[in-house]
């Protein structure tokens, strides 16, 4: 029985040494010793034979029966000397090979742990923009409530911030949210808009589709207490009468040059866009009469009793 080294049959399998002690153990063959040295660990030419088959892998020939060289006549010390060269060439081609298979087997575990790190870069990648999409979000929506904030409100309203602050004070072991926080109501709002068109906003609702003096124009007018009127010719804030209660009777508030006017806008079936485009007209020319230095004010009343020269009061 001819014993061959476990190193020289890794190199004749192609394979390292641990992948030839699994297959060792996967088909229940045991090495033996060296007869000269213990320490090396030997298989036979029909073990090795064995693995060959049951893992497909060729061998430089058959071990169990070696190529006999054809009998002849003394070679020459030159045909010698070539034979010596094959035989020292054939195991140096199958360590090269084996070489490069280690190669190639640490190449593709790299290009394993690449991919895996690509995808995770890639899965990081996306976390990070839904983080920022989440901050600008949240960005764009405290511009957005800034920019609805209400105008300060009449003192006929004070009633009715007292009792909301009531009711939005916060309780003790709670935090507030921000918009618990504000001291002055969102209002209502009605704007003539850039396309020549009313728009009704509703704090709560958003947009609502009204169409002014309709019945269902009225009916909105009746369930709100105040509301601002942003029209064609002037502003003003509107707000019901209280007399112990609030009533059908609006009145327009807005501050000129520190003096509070209040004209009467009457009942709410009265609220009709031309009334509002009135009244907000009429506030607008206070502005504009106040905004005069006293030496050059025009008496208007004047004006309209005698239908003659203005008269410059001094």
């Amino acid at each position: 029985m001819t014993l061959v080294p476990f190193t020289d049959c890794c190199a004749m399998l192609g394979i390292d040494a641990k992948t030839l002690r699994n297959w060792l153990r996967q088909a229940n063959l045991e090495w033996a010793a060296h007869p000269k040295d213990a320490r090396l660990k030997c298989l036979s030419t029909e073990q090795v034979e064995q693995v060959a088959r049951l893992h497909a892998r060729p061998l430089p020939w058959p071990l169990s029966a070696p190529p006999a060289l054809p009998e002849a006549a003394p070679a020459k010390p030159e045909s010698q000397a070539q034979l010596l060269e094959a035989s020292l060439l054939l195991p140096t081609s199958m360590s090269e090979e084996a070489d490069l298979i280690k190669k190639l087997a640490a190449l593709e575990t790299q290009v394993t742990s690449m991919q895996e790190q690509l995808a995770q870069l890639a899965l990081a990648l996306l976390r990070e923009r839904e983080l920022r999409y989440e901050q600008r979000l949240s960005t764009l929506q405290g511009l957005v409530r800034q920019a609805l904030q209400p105008v300060p409100s009449s003192p006929e309203f004070q009633e009715t911030v007292r009792s909301e602050e009531q009711d939005t004070k916060p309780r003790p072991g709670r935090c507030p949210h921000p918009a618990e926080q504000r001291t002055r109501p969102l209002l209502p709002l009605i704007e003539y808009g850039a396309h020549g068109q009313y728009v009704v906003i509703c704090p709560q609702e958003g947009e609502l589709p009204l169409r002014p003096d309709s019945p269902e124009w009225f009916a909105w007018l009746a369930s709100v207490s105040s509301f601002r009127f942003v029209g064609k010719h002037g502003r003003f804030t509107a707000c019901r009468v209280y007399d112990k209660g609030p009533t059908r009777s609006w009145q327009a508030h807005r501050v000129i040059h520190q003096r509070h006017d209040k004209p009467h806008l009457g009942v709410t079936e009265h609220l009709t866009i031309d009334s509002l485009e009135q009244a907000a007209a009429r506030l607008q020319s206070y502005v504009d009469s106040r905004s005069l230095p006293e030496q050059f004010r025009v008496d208007i009343s004047f004006c309209l009793q005698r239908s003659a020269t203005v008269v410059w009061k001094c």
